[in-house]
């Protein structure tokens, strides 16, 4: 079989950290493994290992990549509202969404992902995640609130309407906390 360019090796290693990112926070990271991986992305199982040291490592690169897409869309949020307060009320608004509920692979990294971590995480995975999680406190932060504070209700908020799903409790954990977080700001 032919090698691949470096180009698309570099490539294929996206799409993999790409595929393994939405696919860890939809399944959860034991629920997913190198082979579903990799068959998301049209590769074989053997070429996972010439890209990276292990499946640890794969969640470490998957997480910093969903938060650094976290941030792009934090950024898109901005520049489409006008001004960072807007933009964080309009980022509350579709966090707190159905939709954000219903689709954990394209949400956030945190809410899909933290209790992996905290059961099997690496310490490179643990970093990923607490830089992720404080570069997110750190934009929902104002001059009068901590964003600590705020981020760590929306995490909360999610993972209670995920996990109470097809209840009124989901919907209502979601527009209540919705309204709390928008109300004040």
């Amino acid at each position: 079989m032919p090698r691949v360019s470096k180009a698309q090796a570099a490539r294929n290693r996206e799409l993999t950290i790409e595929a393994a990112a939405r696919l860890f926070r939809e399944h959860g990271v034991d629920h997913v493994s190198v082979q579903d991986v990799m068959s998301a992305v049209g590769l074989t199982h053997g070429g996972f290992y010439r890209q990276f040291e292990s499946k640890e490592a794969l969640v470490a690169e998957a997480l910093r990549h969903a938060y650094t897409s976290m941030a792009a869309r934090m950024d898109e949020t901005e520049a489409r509202a006008g001004d960072h307060h807007a933009a964080q009320l309009a980022y509350i608004r579709g966090y707190l969404s159905a939709f954000h509920r219903d689709h954990p692979g394209q949400g956030c990294p945190t809410a899909g992902l933290v209790q992996d971590v905290a059961r099997t995480g690496t310490a490179d995975a643990r970093s990923a995640l607490a830089d992720g999680v404080t570069e997110f406190a750190q934009w929902l932060g104002g001059e009068d609130q901590d964003g600590l504070v705020t981020a760590c209700t929306l995490f909360g908020a999610l993972l209670v309407a995920r996990a109470t799903e097809g209840t009124p409790l989901s919907s209502q954990v979601l527009g209540h906390v919705r309204t709390a977080l928008t109300q004040d700001r």
